[in-house]
């Protein structure tokens, strides 16, 4: 056992650096950025009677405010939305561009020239001018650049407010960039996707309702940040599913929460170690799932309680959590670790997101792709956490087994795992075997006069030394009070009497007390070999009388069956049928 727990470890310790290796890997992948030609960027919320030409010459006249397009800057899709004017640092620029906005809002992004709208795109269009995975694309021709700034509308929406940024690429930038987001997130939510359905397969296969939780989890997960990324739409293109994608992404983030919540509940045992925190969570998750409700029925004044309420009570969930899972560390849970481990990166990448979107972090552009690569390492190391439960599982089911098939009190098969075990043996060779049926002499006597511990002590010595004198194919076990049974496989009559007979010599040398003149325990023992037509009971039923032959005949000393039957038998006691001793 000491073996095993210790090569588990280190394989555990090993898959684990490989999968931070991995999560280094997306993490630098998600992060990495072309060389971009610098933006000046101003805006100004819309106000009624704007129109394009006076939004640009306010611009030119510097009346706009000024922000950096190279950070993350929020504005708002309320109301009546928000000009934003964008112009080229380079004076020189040519050649057809594309305008990349990573994570981009789900409301509507409008590009207009002087005259009007020139074309619009957002995150759920079913058929967007310029496919941008992961954020929203415009083609600038060349023309376009140089001097000419560029004019877009944040067009109002239900939806909050995200942080965005500006890129100005060459379009084989655009494209070397969509590629490989494109190559992270497939990966990425390819790996959630396996992890859950092999968590299923699990959940089935052994009945553990935290298996089925981790699945939900994680494709909730998924989903949510399908839809937020805005990969459900492209490249997967359900559009379908635009009309109620901010609702859904809402009601997924709360069933993801709730399922993790679950999922940690289960996984970590809070019941055992943390069962105040536990309840706490049933609470907060109970309210999660009330504003998730509430927001899918529509209700237009209930909303502004749900984009207050939902975000705070989601941090306030993930932060129970890590102390729920921390507390059940401390207190010995092992899959603890493994929580921790996945959580705890995630949940800071989530807190980060939050901050950044009031305002804050807005040098750090990658944080959504790197969220999106967590959710993934996340998804692997809690599978590995899962894998090692089920073995975990799996040595304690056959640990329990192992005592539910031997005797409390000697160690060796009790009276049902003997039968088993006799009868798939019995089943599997048709070979020569015989039966012992052994029992102590005068036991009643020892328990009277030494005691029950004196009895005891006898019973465990007498079946440790006989266990050592028997082979290992050879079945051996506690049949009920003194007697014991042993099937010697492959063994005709004449190896076993001399097998029963080194038994018999066996005990009468360990010098047992029987009584307190000095008297030591001995056996008496009665074997039966197997015959054509025997069953296991005609097997025992003759065994027991060659056993009670011996009795008859002055105890301490061995009966074969077959010369009871050719000599005149003595009054056997009644023969007791196998359903009997089951």
């Amino acid at each position: 056992m000491v073996t095993y727990t210790a090569h588990a470890k280190q394989g555990i310790l090993r898959l684990l650096l490989a999968l931070s290796a991995i999560g280094g890997l997306l993490i630098a992948t998600a992060s990495q950025a072309a060389s971009r030609p610098l933006l000046h960027g101003s805006w100004k919320a819309v106000q009624p009677g704007d129109t394009p030409a006076s939004v640009l010459q306010a611009a030119a006249e510097g009346r706009l405010q000024v922000f950096r397009t190279d950070r993350l800057h929020t504005f708002s899709h309320r109301d009546l939305g928000t000009w934003v004017v964008l112009q080229s640092t380079d004076a020189n620029l040519s050649g057809p561009m594309v305008l990349s906005i990573p994570s981009a809002p789900f409301g509507g992004i409008t590009r207009y020239d002087r005259s009007g709208p020139v074309t619009s795109s957002s995150v759920n269009d079913p058929d967007p001018q310029l496919h941008g995975y992961g954020r929203l694309a415009f083609a600038i021709p060349g023309d376009a650049l140089g001097m000419a700034p560029v004019l877009l509308k944040f067009e109002p929406a239900n939806s909050m407010d995200a942080p965005v940024m500006f890129h100005l690429l060459k379009p084989f930038q655009f494209e070397s960039n969509n590629a490989q987001w494109l190559a992270m997130a497939s990966a990425s939510l390819a790996v959630m996707l396996a992890m859950a359905l092999m968590a299923l397969c699990f959940a089935g296969m052994l009945g553990d309702s935290t298996f089925g939780w981790y699945a939900v989890y994680v494709t909730s997960y998924a989903g949510l940040q399908s839809i937020q990324t805005g990969y459900i739409f492209h490249p997967l293109h359900m559009v379908v599913l635009s009309a109620v994608a901010l609702p859904l992404a809402t009601t997924l983030s709360a069933i993801s929460v709730i399922a993790a919540v679950m999922f940690m509940i289960r996984f970590c045992n809070l019941r055992r170690h943390a069962s105040w925190l536990r309840a706490l969570l049933l609470v907060l998750a109970g309210m999660l799932a009330m504003l998730a409700l509430l927001q899918v029925t529509g209700i237009a004044s209930v909303r502004p309680l749900v984009h207050t309420l939902f975000n705070p009570l989601l941090a306030l969930v993930s932060g129970v959590m890590v102390l729920a899972s921390s507390v059940a560390f401390i207190r010995g849970s092992r899959s603890a670790l493994f929580f921790l481990f996945g959580w705890l990166p995630l949940l800071v990448l989530t807190a980060l997101t939050s901050v950044q979107v009031g305002g804050a972090l807005s040098g750090m552009e990658w944080l959504n792709d790197v969220s999106l690569a967590a959710g993934a390492i996340e998804a692997l190391v809690l599978a590995v956490g899962l894998a090692d439960r089920s073995l975990t599982m799996r040595r304690d089911h056959v640990l329990a087994r192992e005592l539910a098939n031997k005797d409390p009190l000697t160690g060796v098969l009790n009276r049902r795992a003997w039968i088993e075990a006799t009868q798939l043996q019995l089943k599997a060779s048709r070979q020569v075997h015989t039966l012992l049926f052994m029992d102590l002499d005068h036991f009643k006597t020892l328990n009277d006069e030494l005691g029950h511990n004196a009895g005891d002590r006898a019973l465990i010595a007498m079946a440790e030394a006989f266990a050592t004198e028997l082979r290992p194919q050879d079945i051996f076990g506690r049949f009920g009070g003194e007697e014991f049974l042993a099937l010697l496989s492959v063994t005709d009559a004449e190896a076993a009497l001399h097998v029963a007979q080194r038994l018999c010599r066996r005990l009468h040398r360990m010098e047992i007390p029987m009584n307190r003149k000095g008297d030591v325990l001995t056996i008496s023992i009665g074997l039966a070999t197997r015959r054509p037509d025997d069953t296991l009971t005609s097997l025992v039923e003759r065994a027991d009388a060659a056993m009670y032959a011996a009795k008859a005949g002055g105890r301490n000393r061995v009966v074969d069956q077959a010369h009871v039957e050719n000599t005149q038998r003595p009054i056997l006691r009644p023969s007791r049928a196998l359903a009997d001793f089951t």
